[in-house]
């Protein structure tokens, strides 16, 4: 069953442009992915995605409410509803056509992340042959991986990759580069030292919404992300978590 969080959006953040119709409820389903979300599983959430939910959605006038189910099921029902949004989503060419790509969280890359002290000779794919890679399970960046036949290992988690690369366990950590500073801040003084060895692509991540959504609504959300960043507010909520 369903675990709703009763988290009513759009009662916080602006005041809204649109009068909010009662009978929507805008679900949104959330995997652990810091500085983007953190606490999706033991709540209450925080994170860019969430803090920016929270302001979109009250700015277009709508409510969210947060839903827990696993990750993989969670994007089937999010394409099965008419209301129904993930946050984060990584937009790439396999996902282009599943989704609205209603509201930008981040635009940054995925590079590949060495120890500092220990910097490897990688600057090609060809000089990952031999060494351990890893990124997060499921990810966009494990996609990439395979789509240019890279052999690397999934983790649950992505404080799990971090740790192998701190240890030495790993020689190289493929993921999102907010996602990799946002760890070393989080661990403080006692933070291994990482540097980005590869840049593999330029990423977007958004808030991804069904095909179903209607477009009015989609462009009330879209309209609300763009004020977002247009104000500055979506620099300021990004610095929190990562200055």
């Amino acid at each position: 069953m369903k675990k709703l969080f009763g988290l009513i959006l759009g009662c916080l953040g602006s005041l809204p442009l649109h009068a909010a119709e009662p009978s929507i409820v805008i679900h949104l389903y959330s995997i652990e992915y810091p500085p983007f979300i953190i606490g999706a599983d033991v709540p209450p959430r925080q994170g860019i995605a969430l803090e920016a939910a929270q302001q979109a959605l009250a700015h277009a006038g709508l409510r969210g409410q947060w839903v827990d189910l696993p990750w993989k099921r969670a994007q089937m029902q999010a394409q099965s509803e008419t209301y129904g949004c993930l946050a984060p989503l990584t937009r790439s060419p396999k996902r282009e056509e599943q989704y609205r790509w209603v509201g930008l969280l981040d635009s940054s890359s995925q590079s590949l992340y060495v120890l500092a002290d220990k910097p490897a000779e990688i600057r090609t794919l060809a000089d990952l042959k031999g060494k351990r890679v890893v990124a997060l399970l499921g990810s966009s960046m494990a996609e990439w991986l395979h789509q240019h036949d890279v052999a690397f290992a999934e983790l649950p988690t992505t404080e799990d990759a971090y740790r192998e690369l701190s240890m030495g366990v790993a020689d190289a950590w493929a993921v999102h580069s907010p996602v990799a500073r946002y760890l070393v801040k989080k661990q403080g003084r006692s933070a291994a030292q990482i540097q980005e060895a590869l840049r593999l692509q330029e990423t977007r991540i958004y808030l991804a919404c069904g095909k179903r959504m209607p477009e009015e609504v989609a462009q009330r959300l879209s309209n609300a992300f763009r004020w977002l960043r247009e104000s500055g507010e979506m620099e300021r909520i990004t610095a929190r978590y990562l200055e």
